[in-house]
């Protein structure tokens, strides 16, 4: 027969486990709740309806391709090569996640109106990605980033990493211009066009 000591100490514990798993159930809801997302994205597949009627793979002969009718110049300055020579030979989310670079970069302008068509609005002035332009106007500095540089990034020079693009590098070191200011200073270096980077070069970042 249990001592009335042993007693007491299973009663004592099963009442911390009853308190235990009752805190845990009320805080179970709410803990999900930071986890929700801050805000919407792009509607990509909307933007891809006004350029291409939602054909991720059209190539109409325009020169602009896929979904997003991203030129190749712009293709290969965001590092769509990566994934295929033109937009219209990637995937869907391959053509979205090189939107994505344009729009950290860019924002949307690359989509002047098609971005800003609502769902019951009318799409007849179609809009396309274009390449920045050769003397970016004050407007087109890069935005204050939240990413910090890498711990390569000097004042004037950065050592490309493995992984790197040109697009990713403008944004990181904040450079004036953003990707094509970043191309157009190292075109010496980059002979073979700015999607052909490699390890260990060394770019310059500011005139």
């Amino acid at each position: 027969m249990p001592s009335p000591l042993a007693k007491r100490s299973v009663e004592t514990l099963l009442s911390v486990l009853l308190v235990v798993l009752t805190v845990l159930g009320a805080a179970g809801p709410s803990a999900a709740a930071p986890g929700s997302p801050a805000g919407p994205g792009p509607d990509w597949e909307r933007i891809a309806a006004c350029e291409s009627n939602g054909r991720w793979h059209i190539n109409t002969g325009n020169g602009y391709h896929g979904g997003l009718q991203i030129d190749p110049a712009t293709w290969r300055a965001y590092g769509g090569r990566r994934y295929a020579p033109r937009a219209d030979l990637a995937t869907r989310d391959e053509q979205i996640a090189i939107g994505e670079r344009i729009v950290r970069d860019r924002g949307l302008s690359a989509w002047p109106n098609c971005a800003r068509t609502t769902d019951s609005g009318d799409s007849t002035s179609r809009a396309v990605a274009q390449t920045p332009p050769d003397d970016p106007a004050p407007q087109a500095a890069p935005r204050t980033r939240s990413l910090t540089s890498p711990g390569h990034t000097t004042a004037r020079t950065y050592v490309v990493q493995p992984g790197d693009c040109l697009s990713v590098i403008a944004e990181r070191a904040h450079t004036p211009g953003g990707t094509k200011a970043l191309y157009d200073l190292n075109k010496d270096a980059l002979d073979q066009g700015p999607d052909h980077i490699y390890p260990g070069q060394r770019l310059r970042l500011r005139a």
